[in-house]
C-alpha cells in the first residue's frame, strides 16, 4: 500500500500504543530535517500556522542542500529563505503571494503558481507537485492520540496525505480546533517538540478611505446573512461595522480577533445558516494570542480543509451568502484586477471561487471593495481600461456589486453602457470627467451622455431615509442618482396616460436618454429630486419621484410629485414632500409652489399637507398653489 494511502487510512484502536509511537518517532530537529534530500519538493505549514521551529532547522542544514523548491500557501513569517545567500539551495513557490515574498517574487528570487485554491489538494497528488516532504506544526496528541493541525488545516491537510514523509512541530500553544483539522500520530514519520507562541497578525487599523469603504459596504448585509470576509484590512474593517446586526453566519477561509469579538456580542450565532447551522466554517486563522485561546476545543468553529472551504458548490450551499473581497484595479466594463498590476502582488486565493459560490447562492451577493484612488490620491483605481501587466482574476460576467467610498454599484446582467455610468458614478470626483471623455472614445456610452463635475462628491447621502407605507410596505427615500436613467423611464413608461396628463398637462408619449439624463444628472442644490424605491440596492425599483427647481430670483421652488398607480393611497406623496420640504429648508429654499389642475384633488391634498397656501388661476382649470415654510398653520 502507498505512503499516502496509510495515512489515509490510520490503525485501528486495537493493538495501537501511540504513547509507543510518539516516543518512536519523536527527535530532534536537526535529525528529523535529514528526511528532505537534494531536489526535493517541501511544503511549509501555512500564515501563522508555519512550524517556525523546523524551518529554521531547514535553514541550518541549507550547505547541505541543493535545488529544494519550498511549496507554500501564503507566509506571513520573515522568509528568509528568499533571500539571495539561499539562492542555490532554495526556491520559494507561492500559490498566494504574502507580504514577506513579494519582494523575491517580482525581483524572480521566488515563484508564483497561479491556481484556484479548491484545486491545490489535486495538484499535490500529481507527481509534479507532490511534496517529498511537509513541514507542519500540531497541538500535543489527546489521550487517543490525535494532534490538531489547529489554526492551519487550509492545504495543509492534503500535503499531508500527499507528501511522502510527515516532520511535525510539536507545540503546546496550538489549539486543538474541530472539525477536520486532526492527524492520527502514525500518519506523522517525525515528531519534534517545540512550544513557543504562535506567530501574531493583527490587521491594521483600516484608514479615513477605508473605513468608509467598509461603512458603504455593511449596508449590503441584512440580519441572517452568511458573511464571507477576505484577506485584506478593507474587507476586514467590515466587520467593524456590523455591531447592530444579528444572527449573522460565517463560511470563509480565514477568522481573526473581530470574528471573535462579534461571536461574543451575539451577533454571529449561524442561527440561520442553512449549510453547517450554528458553526463559522473556515480554513485558517491569523490572530492575536487570545484568538487562539478562545478556538480551543470551541465547538462554534468548524476548520474545513481547502477542497471543502473554497469549493463554489460548497459555498452556494449557504443561502444569503455575502462575500466581500478587494481590488486593485476595476475597468468601466466590469473586469476585476487584484492579482498584479505591473507586479504580482497576491494570487487568486479565494476570490473568484467565492464570488461564483455566492452568485450561486439564493440571495448571495458577491463584492468587490476597491478605493477611489492609489494611496497617494494620484491614480484613479476606476479605470477606462486595466493597465499594462494587470491579471483579471474577475470577468466582466462574474461580477456583481462593486463598492468605493462614494457608494454602491451593481453591474450583473447591465450593459456596458450602465456599468461605465454605474463606475464612474463612484468613481473619486476628479476623475469622473476624464473616465467619461474615455467612456466616449471608447463608445461605451452614448456621445452626448452629460455627468455634472465637481471637484468634490456631491451627492447628499445624509439625504436617504427608509420609511414604511400605510401598508407595511418597507422603502427607501434618497437623492436620485445619474444610475437612475434607466429606472426613471421605466418608471415613466409604466404611467397610466392619466397620470401622465397630471404631471406633465399634456399627453407625453416618451422620455428619451436626452430627456432622462437631464432629469438624473442634478447638482442637488438649485436642482434635486428624491426618488422612492423598492428592492435591494443596485437593484430597486423606483416607485416615486419628488423634485424641486429651484427659482432663479427668488427663494422659492418650484415642485412637482409622481407616484406610481399601484402605490397611490399609502401616504407616498406625502413622504416624499416631507422629506424633499426638510432637504430644501437646510438649502435656504423658503418655500414651494406647484401648478396642478383644480380638479386634481389628490395632489392638492397632498400639498396642502405642508400648511396653509395660497392660490391663483393661471388659466381655466390650472391653478398655482405657493406654501412658505415659515407661514402660521
Amino acid at each position: 500500500m502507498r505512503e499516502e494511502q496509510k495515512r489515509r487510512q490510520p490503525a485501528g484502536e486495537e493493538g495501537f500504543d501511540w504513547r509507543h509511537a510518539y516516543r518512536h518517532k519523536l527527535m530532534s530537529a536537526r535529525r528529523a530535517l535529514r528526511l528532505v534530500q537534494r531536489g526535493n519538493r517541501v511544503f511549509l505549514g501555512s500564515a501563522c500556522a508555519e512550524p517556525r521551529l523546523l524551518v529554521q532547522a531547514l535553514l541550518d542544514r541549507a550547505d547541505e542542500l541543493h535545488d529544494v523548491e519550498l511549496l507554500h500557501f501564503i507566509t506571513l513569517g520573515r522568509a528568509d529563505y528568499t533571500h539571495r545567500r539561499f539562492d542555490k539551495r532554495f526556491r520559494h513557490n507561492a500559490f498566494f503571494i504574502g507580504p514577506t515574498t513579494r519582494r523575491a517574487v517580482n525581483q524572480g528570487q521566488s515563484d508564483y503558481t497561479p491556481v484556484f485554491m479548491h484545486e491545490v489538494p489535486r495538484l499535490f497528488f500529481r507527481e509534479r507537485t507532490r511534496p517529498h516532504v511537509a513541514l507542519i506544526q500540531v497541538s500535543p496528541p489527546d489521550r487517543h492520540g490525535f494532534v490538531s493541525l489547529g489554526i492551519g488545516v487550509d492545504v495543509t491537510r492534503a500535503a499531508v496525505f500527499a507528501a511522502h514523509h510527515v516532520v511535525a512541530q510539536v507545540n503546546r500553544h496550538m489549539p486543538r480546533t474541530m472539525g477536520e483539522s486532526f492527524l492520527r500520530v502514525d500518519q506523522i514519520d517525525a515528531l519534534v517538540e517545540g512550544d513557543e507562541p504562535l506567530m501574531e497578525f493583527i490587521y491594521p487599523q483600516a484608514d479615513e478611505v477605508g473605513l468608509a469603504i467598509a461603512r458603504q459596504a455593511a449596508k449590503l448585509v441584512e440580519d441572517g446573512d452568511c458573511l464571507r470576509i477576505g484577506y485584506g484590512h478593507i474587507p476586514y474593517a467590515v466587520l467593524s461595522q456590523l455591531k447592530d446586526r444579528r444572527d449573522l453566519g460565517m463560511h470563509t477561509e480565514v477568522v481573526s480577533d473581530a470574528v471573535m469579538e462579534l461571536i461574543e456580542a451575539g451577533v454571529i450565532t449561524g442561527k440561520r445558516k442553512s449549510h453547517h447551522p450554528g458553526r463559522v466554517v473556515c480554513s485558517f486563522c491569523i490572530g492575536s494570542q487570545a484568538m487562539y485561546r478562545y478556538l480551543d476545543q470551541n465547538p462554534h468553529f468548524l476548520f474545513l480543509p481547502s477542497e471543502h472551504i473554497y469549493n463554489p458548490r460548497e459555498i452556494a450551499r449557504n443561502d444569503r451568502m455575502v462575500s466581500f473581497d478587494s481590488a486593485l484595479e476595476v475597468d468601466l466594463t466590469g473586469q476585476v484586477s487584484n492579482e498584479s498590476h505591473g507586479r504580482l502582488t497576491s494570487g487568486f486565493g479565494g476570490r473568484l471561487d467565492f464570488m461564483r459560490g455566492a452568485s450561486m447562492s439564493e440571495g448571495g451577493k458577491p463584492v468587490v471593495l476597491v478605493p477611489s484612488t492609489t494611496r497617494d490620491g494620484q491614480k484613479s483605481r476606476i479605470v477606462p481600461t486595466l493597465g499594462t501587466g494587470a491579471g483579471v482574476v474577475a470577468t466582466r460576467g462574474d461580477v456583481h456589486y462593486v463598492v468605493t467610498e462614494y457608494g454602491i454599484v451593481y453591474l450583473h446582467g447591465r450593459s456596458i453602457r450602465e456599468r461605465a455610468l454605474a463606475l464612474i458614478s463612484i468613481a473619486h470626483p476628479k476623475f469622473r470627467a476624464e473616465l467619461l471623455q474615455k467612456a466616449k472614445e471608447n463608445s461605451y456610452v452614448y456621445q452626448d451622455q452629460i455627468m455634472v463635475q465637481a471637484e468634490v462628491d456631491l451627492y447628499p447621502e445624509w439625504a436617504e431615509v427608509t420609511a414604511t407605507l400605510k401598508d407595511g410596505t418597507r422603502i427607501k427615500i434618497r437623492p436620485i442618482r445619474p444610475t437612475d436613467e434607466v429606472s426613471l423611464q421605466e418608471f415613466f413608461y409604466s404611467h397610466s396616460e392619466e397620470t401622465v396628463y397630471n404631471r406633465y398637462f399634456r399627453p407625453v408619449r416618451a422620455m428619451p436618454h436626452t430627456t432622462a439624463q437631464g432629469l438624473v444628472n442634478l447638482d442637488y442644490d438649485r436642482n434635486m429630486a428624491l426618488v422612492a424605491v423598492t428592492g435591494p440596492i443596485g437593484r430597486e425599483r423606483i416607485i416615486g419621484v419628488g423634485r424641486y427647481i429651484r427659482d432663479e430670483d427668488g427663494d422659492l421652488a418650484e415642485v412637482a410629485f409622481t407616484v406610481h398607480e399601484d402605490y397611490q393611497g399609502l401616504g407616498l406623496g406625502a413622504l416624499l414632500q416631507h422629506h424633499l420640504a426638510e432637504y430644501a429648508k437646510k438649502k435656504g429654499i423658503k418655500g414651494f409652489w406647484a401648478l396642478s389642475f383644480g380638479a386634481n384633488k389628490a395632489m392638492l391634498s397632498v400639498f396642502g399637507k405642508l400648511g396653509p397656501y395660497k392660490k391663483e388661476v393661471v388659466e381655466p382649470g390650472i391653478w398655482r398653489v405657493e406654501h412658505r415654510f415659515d407661514q402660521e398653520e
